[in-house]
């Protein structure tokens, strides 16, 4: 079993988390500008509509596009109507909504089609590092969190959503106070079907779980709680119930390992669980998925061994891999003044150039240094350019504690490009300290900006990294646009037997009916139907009753 972090008990510093949250900075003027939770007429599944209709566009910025918005009407690859907000309406941060009015640039109707909608956001930029999240934000708010993620999964219903665990029971009745996993949106405003689920999980909370939280590549949520020694549970974006899988069951003995952070590469059957054995002896150990979701943790391969020769002669705290396999971890060490590296970086594993033995000689390394003490989370960009390490720091007590930052290596060396929150001694008493920082976890969205948590405050942030950018979302639901063209009839034959052939022609991108009825001055309303959703050009062959007629509509 882990070691809990000192919780205070006095009930006036518990409360202390949220004033403190309440009372920090507020965000920035620019960032690293993205569209997610994009809908067409309030969906995000495929829509048809009569040519000239008008259609609402509405989507969620994570801040403001400095640089303006613009919405393309696709066929294809080719835009049909281009719409440019370049500032006010449409491009604030939260959600927006705009008008496509069914009309191509040219101000004709739209001819008949499918059509894909592509929202690109862009910012001016900023030369450094930059908070773009707002502490006062209720959803930003979370008592104990060890565990954070973003879905990068650009194609997926859920881009965008920050996942966030709190594993410890707080004061208060908002959602950042219960045992679970807020849902939120890229702007901070929760889930549309609610900011919080637990899962159907019983976590033992005590600061165990939730602890550290992945998102797969198939778009799947992984939550681990190290009360179990690590077990991990998947879910679907919405963390209900229902979709719960328990994919790792490590035993309650440790005989296995004493997992404390993970990684996901691949999804589907091609997933790779890679976890960080921090109080044992596996070192960093990779888990192949079965048919059935889960991985069987005494079938673990060791990747990377814990050895003095190796400098990581502590345990892995976390871990996290690039796109090219590259290996970063770090280790939690508690002292000051420690003489060994805490960050590393191993390369890809391939057991055909080492005979299939752990990797021991790193990359590269960082530290020491006091203000690399308590190593609790790391995260590399979807890019592979930059590495966020997160360090507790230092403390005898909970009111003593110093050096909390979170360092952002170059992924290339491990040298520091820059470091946020770097923090100092907390002073005696209940005095608020906003430079007093305990960060636990971080994770990248797709564009590159950087999320993280600061336990002191009980918040969770956003950093965008200098540089414009601008970053183009395609919305999951397509726009079919239907033309009501009057079908010509061409001719009514004879066919083989006693039927006869009904032979007709319909614009493009048209649908059309058989409509029957023994009358043929009968309304409309009354004529059945023959044959339904019929294409263009179409020949029926027809054994007709009685006295009966036959007409060819649009639909």
């Amino acid at each position: 079993m882990n070691i809990p972090k000192h919780r205070p008990s006095n009930s006036t510093l518990a409360g202390l988390a949220l004033a403190l949250a309440l009372a920090a900075a507020a965000p920035s003027a620019h960032a690293n500008v993205y569209a997610s939770n994009v809908k067409i007429n309030g969906g995000m599944t495929n829509l048809a509509v009569a040519q000239g209709t008008g259609v609402n566009i509405s989507y969620i910025l994570n801040e403001p596009a400095s640089a303006g918005v613009t919405i393309k009407i696709l066929s294809g690859a080719t835009a049909v109507r281009t719409i440019s907000i370049v500032s006010g309406a449409g491009t604030t941060r939260g959600t927006n909504t705009a008008v496509w009015d069914g009309k191509a640039d040219g101000g004709a109707n739209a001819p008949g089609g499918n059509y894909s909608v592509s929202i690109t956001a862009a910012s001016t930029g900023y030369s450094g590092w930059t908070k773009i999240t707002d502490d006062n934000n209720i959803g930003n708010y979370v008592y104990d969190s060890c565990g954070i993620a973003v879905d990068r999964n650009t194609n997926r219903p859920y881009y965008g959503r920050v996942f966030v665990g709190n594993s410890y029971a707080g004061p208060g009745s908002s959602l950042g106070d219960l045992i679970g996993v807020q849902k939120l949106n890229a702007d901070g405003s929760y889930a549309d079907e609610g900011g919080f689920s637990d899962g159907g999980v019983a976590w033992n909370g005590q600061s165990f779980g939730p602890w550290k939280i992945r998102v797969s590549d198939d778009d799947y949520v992984y939550v681990e709680d190290i009360w179990y020694y690590g077990d991990i549970y998947r879910f679907d974006g919405t963390i209900s119930s229902n979709s719960m899988l328990y994919v790792f069951a490590a035993p309650t003995d440790g005989s296995l390992g004493n997992w404390n952070g993970f990684w996901l590469v691949g999804q589907g059957t091609n997933t790779v669980l890679w976890a960080a054995d921090a109080y044992g002896t596996f070192g960093i150990s990779k888990f192949f998925v079965k048919p059935d979701g889960t991985f069987d943790p005494s079938a673990g391969t060791q990747v990377v061994g814990v050895s003095a020769s190796s400098g990581m002669d502590v345990a892995p705290y976390s871990v996290a891999l690039d796109k090219a396999g590259n290996i970063y971890t770090l280790q939690s060490q508690a002292n000051q003044g420690y003489s060994d590296a805490l960050v590393f970086r191993f390369p890809a594993y391939d057991p055909s150039t080492n005979s299939g033995l752990p990797e021991y000689a790193a990359d590269w390394v960082a530290g020491p240094g006091d203000d690399y003490c308590g190593g609790h989370g790391i995260a590399v960009d979807p890019t592979g350019t930059y590495v966020a390490a997160c360090f507790w720091g230092y403390g005898d007590n909970w009111y003593n504690y110093t050096s909390g930052n979170i360092k952002i290596l170059n992924a290339a060396d491990g040298t520091i490009v820059t470091n946020l929150d770097l923090g100092v001694s907390y002073p005696s008493g209940l005095t608020s300290d906003p430079t007093h920082h305990m960060d636990t976890d971080a994770d990248w969205d797709a564009v590159g900006n950087l999320y993280y948590l600061d336990d002191w405050p009980g918040c969770w942030r956003a950093f965008s990294p200098p540089g414009t950018n601008q970053a183009t979302t395609v919305a999951l639901a397509n726009v079919q646009v239907t033309v009501s063209v009057a079908p010509t009839t061409l001719r009514i034959a004879p066919a083989a037997g006693n039927s006869y052939a009904i032979s007709y022609s319909g614009g493009g991108g048209s649908q059309f009916v058989l409509l029957t009825s023994p009358t043929v001055n009968a309304p409309l309303a009354g004529w059945a139907r023959a044959a339904t959703n019929i294409a263009p050009n179409g020949v029926f062959s027809i054994t007709p009753s009685a006295r009966t007629f036959y007409r060819v509509k649009s639909e």
